[in-house]
């Protein structure tokens, strides 16, 4: 291969053979006239050493025969020798280049095509006439989990199997099949076919993907795929693939383990999501979401004693954004824990303005509470906002608790050992809470607004349970959602310890705050 790559190596073996030629017709006439003449001249009965003019012709024709002979056998010898090495050559680079375009045409580990050939392929079928193209994108779902827990090794064997799969699956289609990267693979299927058609295939897929063998205890594959359609979807492989990437992210958001086709109204979803994330990084660090306080009273007495603090997005196009249309989205960019902290800063700031003793309660999620620095991070933050922990309330739902008990369990009996009082929201909406209430370091459980929310008569005798329930267990106890006087006099007289709700007034921003702790305000009941 190299032999023939190099015109200059071919140079110098020429260069060499033709010396070797020259030098081995010199020792051949050395031989010859000192040698082979006399024997030669002896065994056809000639004169050699006489005067005769016949024995000078006849060592001129033996001398003329024998080099001819020589001249003749040794270049064929040699040239014999160069051509059967030039043709080994030849054939090891036509192998070679086999070689080298395979490694160009495929994925190494997998065998399948590559992503540059994949769009060659793609372009290609889209320019048939008559026929329709399918592209199908297929993501291995939490393949990472394999190779962190198992190592690459196990993560290349399952690439192997199930680009195996694949080409099983894909058995009698007009289809090529590629791996594009990582656990990302593709399909291109070309023909007529109907939706219904592309929707077994991609049923199928799933199907072997899920069943096929993985060598690993307790671990199954599955795959998460989009679907896009020529000529409907696009008519550019460009497009037809990143139409298939947004229903497959579609479907890793709906669960994974399914397939999606394309659909322009969620990809507009997409688009508008992917806008509302930015806007929303953006709100947090600029402290665009302002504090809202809705007031808590004690009763009977109806007099205030602290607030709940609840968020407001203050959104500049947009006006303000209530918390369930984006505190979901905070959670799921990770950014719950960085929003939780630029509220309580400001709430800080605007307590220190308060009456001595009143209390702020603040929502934290699951992730926060499972956070074995949660405790001590909130104890840094109330010292550098100048707030006493005796004075702040965490408010945590059953379904955070369920999500890891354990970590719970210990970070609120350190909350309780600050001094940090915990309650248990929306109680009676998630898991059985009395698991959690005799285990758990709870202060006080919060009756969620949804007792309220209809006649008081269909949920008369649960709410009196949970009053009784958390009486025994010495728990305080407040209602939400309390909307009329009636109700608040009921509960009273179940001995219920604090209300909220719109009756004595709904969250308010920090500059009616200010005016409800005006020193001129008349003291007694709270009203809205």
């Amino acid at each position: 291969m190299s032999f023939i790559r190099n015109p200059h190596l071919v140079q110098s073996h020429l260069y060499a053979l033709l010396g070797f030629y020259l030098f081995s017709i010199f020792l051949l006439a050395l031989t010859w006239e000192f040698k082979l003449e006399g024997v030669a001249m002896g065994v056809l009965d000639l004169p050699y050493d006489g005067d005769f003019e016949v024995a000078e012709r006849w060592r001129f024709v033996l001398t003329s025969t024998g080099f001819a002979v020589l001249a003749m056998v040794v270049p064929f010898v040699l040239l014999k020798r160069l051509i059967g090495s030039l043709h080994q050559s030849y054939n090891n680079l036509v192998v070679a280049q086999a070689q080298s375009d395979s490694l160009a045409r495929h994925d190494p580990l997998s065998g399948l095509l590559n992503r540059r050939v994949f769009h060659e392929q793609l372009a290609t079928r889209l320019d048939q006439p008559g026929v329709g193209t399918a592209v199908f994108l297929i993501d291995l779902d939490r393949f990472k989990q394999i190779n962190d827990t198992h190592g690459h090794a196990a993560g290349d064997v399952a690439i192997c199997t199930i680009a195996d799969t694949l080409r099983e699956a894909t058995a009698g289609w007009q289809a090529a099949v590629a791996r594009l990267g990582g656990d990302e693979f593709a399909l291109a299927v070309t023909g007529r076919f109907s939706r219904l058609d592309l929707a077994t295939l991609a049923e199928t897929i799933l199907a072997k993907i899920a069943a096929a063998p993985t060598g690993l205890p307790g671990v199954a594959f599955s795959a998460t795929m989009g679907i896009a359609v020529s000529p409907v979807d696009g008519m550019v492989a460009e497009t037809l693939l990143q139409h298939a990437d947004s229903a497959m992210y579609r479907g890793k958001n709906n669960g994974r383990a399914v397939f999606h086709f394309y659909e322009a109204s969620f990809e507009n979803a997409l688009r508008e999501r992917m806008r509302l994330e930015a806007e929303l990084r953006q709100a947090i660090a600029q402290r665009q979401i302002q504090p809202y306080y809705q007031p808590i009273v004690s009763l009977p007495e109806q007099q205030l004693v602290g607030f709940e603090l609840l968020a407001r997005w203050m959104h500049p196009q947009h006006g303000v954004i209530m918390p369930q249309d984006f505190i979901p989205l905070t959670e799921q960019l990770g950014l719950i824990k960085s929003l939780t902290e630029g509220l309580l800063i400001q709430a800080f700031a605007e307590a220190r303005k308060w009456p001595p003793g009143l209390l702020l309660a603040v929502n934290v999620s699951s992730s926060m509470i499972e956070s074995d620095d949660f405790p001590d991070w909130l104890a840094e933050l109330a010292r550098t906002g100048d707030f006493p922990l005796g004075h702040l309330e965490v408010e945590v739902t059953e379904n955070a608790l369920v999500a890891n008990v354990g970590s719970a369990r210990l970070n609120l009996e350190r909350l309780r050992a600050m001094g940090v009082s915990v309650a248990l929201d929306d109680f009676g909406t998630g898991y059985s809470g009395l698991y959690h209430l005799t285990q758990l370091a709870i202060d006080k459980i919060k009756i969620d607004r949804s007792f309220f929310d209809t006649s008081l008569d269909n949920q008369s005798e649960m709410v009196k349970a949970i009053l009784a329930l958390g009486k025994s267990l010495r728990m305080q106890i407040t209602a939400e959602g309390v909307e009329h006087e009636q109700l608040a006099d009921w509960l009273t007289t179940h001995d219920c310890d604090f209300a909220q709700g719109y009756l004595f007034g709904r969250p308010l921003p920090v500059a009616q705050v200010a005016a409800l702790m005006a020193p001129d305000r008349h003291a007694g009941p709270l009203r809205a």
